[in-house]
């Protein structure tokens, strides 16, 4: 009974619902997205060129792609927004392996930096506390990769984990009292969720393959994840105590980059096609 109940844990029943919906055409490799503001427009990295990742916008009213920044030459390899679309921030690299954090206010006037970090790393996965009053990041800190946390302005630099393992994709409860994560401190990549300042971590997953990338519902009840348990990379949600979890997508190819709507109706998401990726819109389970 025990290995049923596990299994049946593991391979949740797949949630039917309304076909994604395809938002960009070109099929180029994409990657770290979010919603700008109140869900009008969505930002995420593409790989434009093989010598370039860059930041692109999306206006969800006409579907026209534009760089964020214009034309540049420096490869920016990550971006997240406030939830109130006053500030974003971004890892902007001057070299191969070598990139600073770059906070900047809606008008894209500077507002805070973080200077790159030692060695050949870069920093990833930057979320905004719902206050604004920090900014989420990793990086290999002693060669396991920690998460931190800084003020807008890139100073007063926290360290909130100090494990074994690799520690990523951190992200706020909407009330920011909360932090969920992806560690893999006990031998897999799991889901955990700890206190704001790095207390209290617990595991709400325990899967024996790979479940990343989560993030909170707007309304703090519920969290997205990627997770390749059925053998493939998949959209799944959960509660936000690891209960309930409810498999979104289910196609022979990737699924990944999910993130929530404002509206907390639909997940956007990286989805590959017949070998193409492109942003989709799919229903969240009910």
């Amino acid at each position: 009974m025990v290995f049923v109940t596990t299994l049946l844990a593991t391979f949740p029943e797949v949630v039917q619902a309304a076909a994604p919906v395809r938002l960009t055409e070109n099929g180029t490799m994409k990657f770290v997205t979010a919603f700008a503001g109140d869900g009008s427009d969505v930002l995420f990295v593409e790989f434009v060129k093989p010598t370039l990742f860059q930041i692109m916008r999306l206006k969800l009213d006409d579907r026209s792609v534009e760089p964020l920044h214009g034309n540049q030459a420096d490869h920016e390899l990550d971006i997240a927004v406030s939830p109130d679309g006053k500030y974003y921030a971004f890892v902007q690299c001057h070299s191969t392996l070598h990139g600073a954090i770059e906070i900047r206010d809606v008008s894209q006037k500077s507002i805070g930096h973080v200077p790159a970090g030692p060695g050949f790393a870069v920093y990833r996965s930057l979320a905004f506390a719902p206050d604004n009053s920090r900014l989420l990041f990793t990086f290999p800190e002693n060669v396991h990769r920690q998460i931190f946390s800084v003020s807008l302005k890139g100073d007063d630099r926290n360290q909130l984990t100090d494990t074994n393992g690799i520690n990523n994709w951190p992200c706020f409860s909407p009330d920011g009292k909360q932090i969920v994560f992806a560690s893999t401190r006990d031998g897999h990549y799991d889901i955990y969720k700890m206190q704001a300042d790095g207390t209290d971590a617990c595991r709400l997953t325990s899967s024996p393959t790979m479940d990343l990338r989560p993030q909170f519902s707007p309304s703090g009840l519920r969290i997205s994840f990627t997770s390749n348990r059925d053998g493939n990379y998949e959209i799944y949600v959960m509660d936000s105590d690891g209960g309930n979890v409810q498999q979104v997508t289910s196609h022979p190819e990737r699924d990944d980059y999910s993130v929530w709507h404002p509206d907390g109706k639909q997940l956007l998401m990286v989805s590959e096609r017949n070998g193409y990726h492109d942003l989709y819109l799919v229903d969240a389970p009910p």
